[in-house]
């Protein structure tokens, strides 16, 4: 597994890279598999100030010293995490802007899994910062982002949250079956409705799907009734004392309104465990 962690020295961006860390431990710990072995891209973009003058160039020589100094600057980061030693792992730096030269590598290096902050160092303090929204959003891979304040780094509760809309042809269902049986966790699948007893039939049907996907793991379905898909979702994180939430975050269905109200302040204050988001194509 290819995991890409963007580092801008914030605080959210250290705890990603402790979490990817981590993650990578318990990723080379599952069966062998054609694709085992983990390496971490620390990724960092850098943009070189303009001065004064309205005809500003970056010479290479410029550009040289400025890639030097980040390079040193992240291998100071790295020498504070001495587990990332233990994994391949590669320093990427590049002068673009944070999102676009995210893409740039996803694509380039063939990413399985982005893990990065929630908020960057220079992102206002609502619930999801606004690079970490577009890389969800556009991203071919799984995204983790991952809340400052994260003191689990080994999932035992998983919660998936699904609309029920296609489940079958979710195409990283098998990247998720294969995330919760490396860590021997349990899986929560939920499901948030107005009236649960008047699910249609269709609703049902998916569930009873799920449920086959999901044979082989050790879960349980639930139907939390709330008007306001976050809300119930944020409870039942908190009532189940989940460690990790996954979603796919569709274009058009009610789960994307999540990312999309500021979060509210309720989710604000009551989301606190890291996000896997997974795309709705492959």
């Amino acid at each position: 597994m290819k995991i890409l962690i963007p580092i801008d020295f914030s605080p959210d961006a250290l705890k990603a890279l402790e979490y990817a860390t981590t993650l990578a431990r318990l990723t080379d710990s599952m069966p062998p598999s054609p694709e085992a072995g983990t390496e971490l891209l620390i990724y960092h973009a850098f943009q070189i100030p303009a001065g004064g003058d309205t005809h500003f160039f970056v010479d290479s020589a410029m550009l040289d010293k400025a890639e030097r100094d980040e390079r040193d600057k992240l291998r100071q980061l790295i020498s504070t995490i001495p587990e990332i030693e233990q994994f391949p792992y590669r320093m990427v730096t590049r002068m673009a802007m944070p999102e676009e030269g995210i893409r740039q590598v996803i694509d380039e290096e063939s990413v399985d899994l982005v893990v990065m902050g929630v908020r960057g160092a220079n992102e206002s303090a609502q619930w999801l910062g606004s690079t970490a929204f577009q890389i969800i959003k556009n991203s071919p891979c799984p995204v983790l982002v991952v809340p400052r304040i994260t003191e689990v780094f080994q999932p035992k509760q998983v919660a998936f949250a699904t609309d029920l809309e296609a489940v079958e042809d979710i195409p990283f269902l098998p990247f998720l079956k294969k995330l919760v049986l490396g860590w021997e966790a349990t899986l929560q699948v939920v499901h948030v409705h107005s009236h649960p007893a008047k699910m249609k039939v269709t609703e049902a049907v998916e569930a009873l799907v799920l449920d086959r996907v999901f044979e082989n793991i050790p879960h349980s379905c639930h139907f939390p009734e709330d008007d306001d898909p976050a809300h119930g979702i944020a409870k039942f994180l908190q009532s189940h004392a989940i460690d990790l939430l996954i979603m796919i975050p569709r274009q058009h269905n009610a789960l994307e309104s999540i990312f999309h109200k500021s979060i509210t302040k309720y989710m604000s204050s009551h989301i606190s465990v890291p996000l896997l988001t997974l795309p709705d194509k492959a």
